[in-house]
């Protein structure tokens, strides 16, 4: 059809072209969906609406579980409630969170981890808004690293993109308008990445910025976790959770992400460069020098050393004299916009490590001190660093919950639920589990008990054992399409490949390797390079039989999908419990263990099958689809009670 082709809107009657609708597929009139065709009149008239499209805005044919999670949305969350829900993967937990919670006409404001499940979201939202005839809208808030159409900020570290945004503006040297943005028209309707990215390029307009402006006028507003978690963040974009319905989705990470959000570090490189900024301006370095000689003396070359929290401020209190850090920041303020200026008439980024010290010192003085640890790390010689880390998810989690109106909590690996609830402050949620859509039928499990990745037992024989008990599988069950083999580590990954490379397990073929007649990538480092390579994976194991080797609570572990023949088989090559070593593992089980005994061994342990669970969860994606499942650790055995009920459901088979 020609791009100048006039149409007109069955709304309302404006006309528009292919192109306008390529901009917006809803009328900016009226709201109502543009089709890409249409013979009408320019004759306004009403839009229709029947009763059961309003009524049920589910745009699919749903199934009773899907029914019945949905009726607990209405009643829980969308009365002021919190639910927290359990479905296993492939449900469309997305689709009826939202189909339940759009139609109420309150604001939502939706957290989601990757960028793939960002386009689930927006994706389902489409959906809904062609089978209701309502033009539901949305807004993805993402970085500037991500968003910034200004090579000048856009080369900066994602650490220097904020002064250096600010700058640019002050300086007028951003050529993208930011500000006074309310009155712009043909914004499309639900703005991905691409889509803002798009328009502000056509527009002349900043889609960070635009993002920010349209915080609050939007039906659903998509961020990743810390944009909720991080008070900061918050006001900065001015996200206001007040009166919305807060949806966090794949949340079996969200203790980890609120913790890492209240967490941060303080390192003698930082310390000697914040010394130089204030030579420079002639003023006392007092306060750096204390701080350094605190941390050289509490290091312990090529060691980690654990301090708990109330020592640490109490330290630093007495140390430095500190009694108001709020004031001690506005007495520096001046100094932190005279460093950054000079660094931006050098061509510098204008960043202060002065800030940068202040900042962690913000967090550790006003932070309750029984909830963190602090571990003393020193890698080289000169290298020592001090992590200060947060131990209570609820910390970051609780608050946000109690502003919101009302917060669904969802994932498929959850359980046990009460466990969850406890850790995340949320111990009066209402928790339900939800039977799988998924046919038992079409899901078989296997147990290896002749293979282990304990570390005292990780041998060359072991990695060997574990590729030709991958290939002896595929081989006996005449495994065709996709299979994919998921490691605790990157590490051991990396050095089982190059064994089974050396004993000709695996054959390197031109750019290729080849488990036998099987082809075999390796998940990519980096999220390009493995987009490319997932991308590649997937053509090839539609078709032909292909292996994918990856980590779990890597990128492709969780948040992907692989359904149909993308991944007929899955392999889980050991239990992926953390680094009992680190320190910050040791901490968070004892802090658990003071709160309820026991508790910290239960985390523990239901981190490392919740990290499995999710990784299986990549291989059904439907009701008819099917998959063969491997675990291959003999710690397995006994522990099949932690594994996903949809999985289990059948037993277990040996191999």
């Amino acid at each position: 059809m020609p791009q100048d082709k006039l149409m007109f809107c069955l709304g309302c009657g404006k006309p528009y072209t292919l192109k306008d609708r390529n901009e917006s597929r809803f009328c900016d009139e009226c709201g109502t969906y543009r089709p890409r065709q249409t013979t009408r009149s320019p004759t306004p008239r009403p839009i229709k609406r029947t009763k059961s499209s309003i009524q049920n805005p589910f745009p699919y044919e749903s199934y009773p579980q899907q029914d019945a999670f949905m009726k607990d949305i209405q009643e829980t969350v969308c009365q002021g409630g919190v639910l927290i829900a359990e479905a296993c993967n492939g449900f469309g937990k997305t689709v009826c969170a939202l189909s339940t919670t759009l139609p109420t006409g309150m604001k939502i404001a939706y957290a989601t981890r990757t960028h793939e499940q960002v386009h689930q979201v927006i994706k389902e939202i489409q959906r809904i808004t062609i089978h209701t005839g309502r033009n539901y809208t949305a807004v993805h808030l993402a970085s500037r690293t991500t968003l910034c159409l200004n090579d000048a900020c856009r080369q900066l570290g994602s650490s220097d993109q904020v002064e250096g945004c600010r700058v640019l503006r002050e300086r007028k040297r951003c050529p993208y308008k930011w500000d006074d943005l309310a009155q712009l028209t043909g914004i499309p309707s639900l703005l991905s990445v691409r889509q803002l990215r798009r328009y502000g390029s056509s527009k002349g307009v900043c889609p960070y910025f635009l993002a920010r402006n349209l915080i609050n006028d939007r039906n659903v507003v998509i961020g990743p976790y810390q944009y909720f978690f991080d008070q900061r963040i918050k006001e900065t974009i001015g996200l206001d959770l007040e009166g919305k319905i807060l949806i966090f989705d794949e949340a079996h990470n969200s203790d980890k992400i609120g913790t890492e959000v209240l967490s941060s570090s303080l390192s003698n490189t930082t310390l000697e460069q914040a010394e130089k900024e204030l030579e420079g301006l002639k003023q006392p370095s007092g306060l750096i020098q204390i701080l350094q000689t605190y941390i050289e003396e509490k290091t312990v070359e090529k060691t980690n050393r654990m301090e708990i929290g109330e020592n640490i401020v109490k330290e630093i209190r007495e140390r430095t004299g500190i009694s108001d850090i709020n004031q001690l920041s506005e007495e520096y303020a001046e100094s932190i916009d005279e460093i950054r200026r000079r660094r931006m008439e050098k061509g510098e980024a204008p960043r202060s490590y002065l800030n940068g010290v202040l900042q962690f010192l913000h967090l550790v003085l006003l932070k309750p001190p029984d909830s963190y640890v602090g571990i003393f790390r020193s890698w080289r010689k000169e290298s020592k660093r001090l992590d200060y880390r947060c131990l209570d998810p609820s910390l970051a989690i609780q608050p946000v919950v109690e502003e919101a109106f009302g917060t669904l909590i969802m994932s498929g690996t959850l359980s046990p639920m009460d466990f969850f609830a406890e850790m995340t402050g949320l111990r009066t949620a209402t928790k339900k589990n939800y039977e799988a859509i998924a046919n038992p039928d079409k899901i078989t499990a296997y147990l290896d008990t002749t293979v282990t990745t304990r570390f005292d037992e990780r041998t060359p024989t072991m990695f060997l054992r574990y590729g030709r008990r991958v290939e002896e599988f595929l081989t006996k069950t005449h495994a065709d399409y996709g299979a994919i083999v998921f490691f605790p580590q990157r590490n051991l990954m990396t050095r089982t490949l190059d064994a089974w490379e050396k004993e000709g397990i695996v054959k390197h073929l031109g750019n290729s390797f080849f488990l036998g007649d099987r082809e075999l990538l390796v998940e990519g480092t980096r999220a390009s390079e493995n987009r490319l390579i997932i991308e590649q994976y997937k053509e090839k194991a539609r078709r032909h039989p292909t292996i994918l080797l990856g980590v779990f609570r890597g990128r492709n572990a969780e948040g992907s999908n692989f359904p149909d023949n993308e991944a007929r088989t899955i392999f889980l090559i050991g239990i992926p419990y953390a680094d009992y070593s680190d320190p910050v593992v040791k901490a968070q089980i004892d802090y658990f263990n003071k709160k309820t005994n026991g508790l910290g061994e239960k985390w523990y342990t239901m981190d490392a099958f919740r990290a499995a669970n999710q990784a299986a969860g990549r291989g059904i994606r439907h009701i008819e689809d099917w998959c063969r499942y491997i675990f291959m650790d003999r710690r397995y055995r006994g522990g099949e009670r932690h594994i996903s009920p949809w999985i289990s459901k059948n037993g277990f088979k040996e191999f």
